[in-house]
């Protein structure tokens, strides 16, 4: 029996056949029937049918049925078709299983953005990507650093600056000098020191001369 089984059951009034369907099945004509001798039974043998299943997850009706739907039952098998600005996702066929249900759940419609979103992005709808924190623009492409890298300094990722020559620190700003500033002097831009009172030079290394004046 195509999708079911048969059980034999001996009877004192003749020999009795049981039907069964699989799952996902549905028999149609009766479950017992009886041999009433002469090759004769009591009723035509039963077929199991398939049951029917939900629509398939996206599918879209042919405008060409007029109106009516399409029915889909257990073991058939259809391709997944997705709308415009999504792709199929999986080996593009799903198939009802005896549950009732579509499988594999994998086969299923995502969202395309031709070109790859970047640094942890998602593709969220057609050609658009939801950015992780600290990251921004179309393709997740640009870091975001929200207090402003100065001095010429680039922002390279999420709140980390790349500093031109001569700047350090964590925005670029604080200058660095090769020769450390002596005798309490600050270094202010690149090689440039700003000495305290009584000192000067590029470093601050030589002590000013005092300048008397007489009355």
């Amino acid at each position: 029996m195509l999708h079911g089984k048969v059980q034999e059951h001996n009877l004192n009034t003749g020999r009795a056949v049981e039907f069964q369907c699989d799952k996902g099945y549905n028999l149609v004509g009766d479950s017992l029937v009886v041999c009433m001798g002469g090759n004769t039974w009591s009723s035509t043998f039963p077929t199991c049918q398939p049951k029917s299943c939900p629509t398939p997850p996206g599918w879209r009706e042919d405008s060409a049925r007029n109106g009516s739907r399409q029915e889909f039952h257990v073991g058939q098998s259809v391709r997944v078709a997705c709308p415009k600005g999504q792709q199929v996702k999986g080996s593009g066929t799903i198939t009802c299983r005896p549950d009732q249900t579509w499988s594999p759940i994998s086969s299923v419609c995502e969202t395309v953005c031709w070109l790859q979103c970047q640094n942890g992005g998602v593709c969220q709808r057609p050609n658009t990507c939801a950015c992780p924190e600290g990251w921004m623009g179309r393709l997740c492409e640009e870091p975001i650093c929200i207090l402003p890298c100065l001095n010429g300094g680039r922002c390279v990722a999420p709140y980390q600056c790349e500093c031109p020559t001569g700047w350090t620190g964590t925005r670029c700003h604080s200058a660095v000098c090769s020769s450390p500033c002596l005798n309490g002097g600050r270094c202010i831009r690149p090689n440039r020191c700003h000495c305290s009172s009584g000192w000067s030079g590029h470093d601050c290394s030589r002590k000013r001369k005092s300048v008397y004046y007489h009355f």
